[in-house]
């Protein structure tokens, strides 16, 4: 087996020059393990809440300062929180308006299946408010 089977390497750039969201489990060719790297600019947020039936996420903030909602249940994020999040847990996300930076996380997230089999599993949901709607 040659060593490149065994990792692969791919660059994200630098924290800075993030932007949006790159899912990049593709670019790793990981099988059960999905990652993306997201960039949410001050006062923006998730288009809408969300719920995957199968997978595991785990969201690892690196900068800036915002606010994760889990169910009814709101917390405060900023540099250094990691937040779990169950299978079936709607949740939503967004960047305080007064951060002085752009939110940016990394969300890995696993499941019982390989990615790829899960698929898109997520649940939308467009309809209930954000409580940063008030």
């Amino acid at each position: 087996m040659d060593a490149m089977s065994e990792y692969k390497v791919t660059e994200l750039g630098s924290i800075d020059q993030w932007a949006g969201k790159n899912f990049v489990q593709g670019e790793l060719g990981a099988d059960t393990v999905g990652i993306s790297v997201n960039a949410t600019e001050p006062g923006d947020s998730s288009p809408f809440w969300h719920s995957h039936a199968d997978t595991e996420e785990i969201y690892i903030v690196l900068d800036g300062q915002g606010e994760i909602s889990v169910g009814d249940d709101t917390v405060a994020l900023k540099a250094g929180t990691v937040v779990r999040v169950a299978p079936n847990s709607k949740l939503a996300l967004r960047a305080l308006p007064e951060s002085a930076t752009p939110l940016k996380w990394l969300c890995v997230r696993s499941g019982a299946n390989t990615i790829e089999a899960i698929g898109n599993d997520a649940t939308l949901d467009r309809e209930t408010p954000f409580p940063w709607a008030k």
